[in-house]
């Protein structure tokens, strides 16, 4: 493993650790819709680079609508 590996793995951890924080805030409502909105969008960005696509993922959407209750 060379040292810039090393140091891109102990800067993954990190980013992992402080979006567990990032997470606790935005449940308690501490950020603003816009600031979420930033957040979601730069999060897009970091996930289509660790996939290495390059691009956003698409939206994950959900339809409810016809669920069994």
């Amino acid at each position: 493993m060379s040292a810039e590996h090393a140091h891109i793995g102990r800067m993954i951890r990190a980013t992992v650790f402080m979006l567990g924080y990032a997470a606790d805030d935005v449940e308690r409502g501490r950020w603003s819709d816009d600031e979420i909105r930033q957040l979601g969008d730069q999060l897009a960005m970091v996930t289509a680079a660790l996939r290495g696509d390059g691009k956003p993922p698409e939206p994950l959407v959900i339809d409810l609508s016809e669920a069994k209750r």
